[in-house]
C-alpha cells in the first residue's frame, strides 16, 4: 500500500497550479499581441471593471473580466496553507497572493505579454482571500468533525 505524504502533495498540487498560471497569463492568451515598449497596455484606475460593468451594456464581458481574475488565484489562497504552516494564517496568504498577482502584472509590463492592470491585482488578491476563507472553514469543519 502507498502512502501519500499530505504536504508533498499539497506542495506538487501547488507547483502545478502556479505553472498553470504562469501558462495562462503568459503563453495561452488572446490578446498575445506583443506590445512595444513605447506602447505598453497599462491601467491603473482601480475599480475600472466595476464600473464598466455597471455602466456598459456589455455587462457579462466585464463581469466574466472580474470573475475569472477572482476565481484564478482561489486555488493560491486555499492551498499555499497546506504548503507550509508559515501560511497558517490569512495575512501572510493574501500578502504572497498580492506579490504573486503583482509579479505577474509586472512581467506582463516588462515582457509586453497582456493589459497591466490594478483591477486584476484587486482581484487577484480578493481571490487569494476566498480561497483562504475556504481553506479556514474547511479545516475548523474537518477538526471539529474528528473531535466528535
Amino acid at each position: 500500500m502507498v502512502t501519500v505524504n499530505k504536504k508533498k502533495l499539497a506542495r506538487a498540487a501547488f507547483g502545478i497550479y502556479i505553472l498553470g498560471v504562469l501558462c495562462m497569463t503568459f503563453v495561452v492568451r488572446e490578446t498575445m499581441v506583443l506590445r512595444m515598449p513605447d506602447n505598453r497596455g497599462v491601467i491603473l484606475e482601480p475599480f475600472r471593471e466595476v464600473e464598466a460593468m455597471l455602466r456598459q451594456p456589455d455587462h457579462l464581458f466585464w463581469f466574466m473580466q472580474i470573475f475569472l481574475n477572482v476565481l484564478l488565484f482561489i486555488p493560491f489562497g486555499s492551498l499555499l496553507p497546506l504548503v507550509s504552516d508559515k501560511f497558517r494564517n490569512p495575512f501572510g496568504t493574501v500578502f504572497c497572493g498580492f506579490l504573486f498577482s503583482f509579479g505577474i502584472e509586472s512581467m506582463q509590463y516588462i515582457t509586453g505579454r497582456g493589459l497591466t492592470e490594478l483591477d486584476d491585482m484587486i482581484n487577484n488578491t480578493f481571490g487569494a482571500i476566498i480561497g483562504y476563507i475556504l481553506f479556514a472553514g474547511t479545516s475548523f469543519l474537518l477538526k471539529r468533525q474528528s473531535s466528535h
